[in-house]
């Protein structure tokens, strides 16, 4: 979820790491970005392809091309960043329509923090229970999570709040909450931060200097243990494609896209894999945020509706003139909103606000939302692990005969920015291994 807030409380910068090392000096820094469509492709083959220029992508690349490898990025979008989509010009504060949050203090995302000189604030968000949960039995691998804690006899007022931000516990797998510490994240106390700038300001540092190729979509990779070639649709070719080779390939698509075929594989992926994308599903998340010409907000809140099963969750990300308010609502909650028009999402947030608030709100003077399930390049908001299919993330990040390389949220099971930032670099990791 992307909180809001006023807070005056700056994270320590972590322990240096190998990734702030790599990057030191003048590379992390240093040098023009090459991003558009007109840029010729000045090479026949290259080191490696990124698909995609989400953060995952960026950190593969700026790993790959920090250790001397040429490397072309291809993203479908017209901008990079990926689900990391902030509006510069909706109001007079930044506005996040997809990831909003830096999760906790030892996140390698403070690194960027560190290297663009970012203000941060510290968000106030639901709390956890304080305390881990007892979960001493195994699970079984077919068990939800909402099964798994009734028979370990965890009252339910103990359980984590998942649904807030995902689908409940009954359509996650138990394995992978238990074994991979899930529970115990969301019964923690949630303490998250906020770039005041813009969660974008981040990404420079991992952008400059890469040969970035925007409205590059990908339809299709051809792969085998020589290399790939990928077939591209690019503006300004009268609709038509161009092809794109190099001998390896990292592919950092989202769940949903991997699960919609709208990037076909030739040959086929093998079964491991397949049956990897087949398990993992993909949640759905709707934000609204509203510009209100006067204060809405109560002046001591800064986030109301968690835990309450309004629906909806609450935040005010500015509390000067003008004031903007979000509406977040994911999994069913937002699955019913997006069966609505557009226009009567807006109405029935604003209606959900004014019952939270206990009175009525003005009509706002400008909204704004983006539908991520409606985006071809994204389908669905961010991934959840259901029930079997724990062994679906590790499956597909195995290499393809040292050719195809995934990275991102679907060899990992963690959807943060953080865990992208680290899952490029940790995929590439692997790869130079084999150069």
């Amino acid at each position: 979820m992307s909180g809001g807030g006023r807070g005056s409380e700056r994270a320590p910068r972590p322990l240096v790491s190998r990734r702030s090392l790599l990057a030191g000096g003048g590379v992390l820094l240093g040098g023009s970005v090459a991003l558009g469509a007109s840029a010729r492709m000045s090479r026949e083959r290259w080191d490696v392809a990124v698909v995609g220029a989400g953060v995952a992508g960026l950190s593969a690349a700026r790993n790959l091309a920090d250790h001397g490898l040429s490397v072309v990025v291809l993203e479908a979008r017209d901008r990079i960043g990926g689900q990391l989509h902030t509006d510069h010009s909706f109001s007079s504060v930044p506005v996040e329509l997809g990831a909003g949050l830096i999760h906790g203090r030892e996140a390698y995302t403070w690194e960027l923090v560190d290297a663009v000189g970012a203000e941060t604030v510290r968000v106030r968000a639901g709390a956890g229970a304080g305390s881990p949960l007892r979960t001493p039995g195994s699970a079984r691998d077919d068990e939800d999570a909402a099964s798994y804690l009734r028979r370990m006899g965890v009252p339910e007022d103990r359980w984590p709040p998942v649904a807030v931000d995902n689908e409940p516990l009954e359509r996650w797998s138990a394995v992978w909450m238990r074994e991979y510490g899930i529970f115990d994240w969301w019964s923690a106390p949630r303490e998250d931060f906020r770039v005041v700038g813009g969660y974008d300001t981040l990404l420079p540092p991992l952008s400059n200097g890469l040969d970035i190729r925007l409205e590059h979509a990908v339809r299709r990779v051809r792969w085998s243990g020589r290399g790939v070639a990928l077939d591209v649709s690019a503006p300004g070719r009268g609709g038509g494609g161009t092809e794109v080779r190099a001998d390896r390939c990292v592919l950092t698509l989202p769940i949903g896209v991997l699960k919609s075929g709208g990037v076909t594989f030739d040959p086929v992926l093998p079964t491991g894999h397949s049956d990897a994308v087949r398990a993992l599903d993909r949640t759905d998340a709707l934000k609204l945020v509203y510009e209100f010409d006067r204060a809405v907000f109560p002046a001591d809140e800064n986030l109301l509706g968690w835990g309450e099963g309004s629906g909806f969750v609450f935040w005010c990300l500015s509390r000067e003139a003008p004031e903007v308010v979000v509406a977040w609502a994911a999994g069913e909650s937002a699955r019913e909103l997006l069966a609505m028009p557009p226009g009567r999402r807006f109405t029935a947030g604003l209606a959900a606000l004014a019952e939270t608030l206990g009175e009525g709100v003005p009509e706002p003077a400008a909204r704004t939302t983006h539908d991520w399930s409606a985006d071809e390049f994204s389908r669905g908001a961010y991934l959840f692990v259901p029930p079997g299919a724990h062994d679906a993330p590790d499956a597909l990040a195995e290499p393809l005969e040292g050719v195809l390389y995934f990275a991102g949220e679907p060899t990992t099971g963690e959807n943060t920015v953080d865990g992208a930032y680290a899952s490029g670099y940790d995929a590439t990791d692997a790869l130079v291994a084999e150069v």
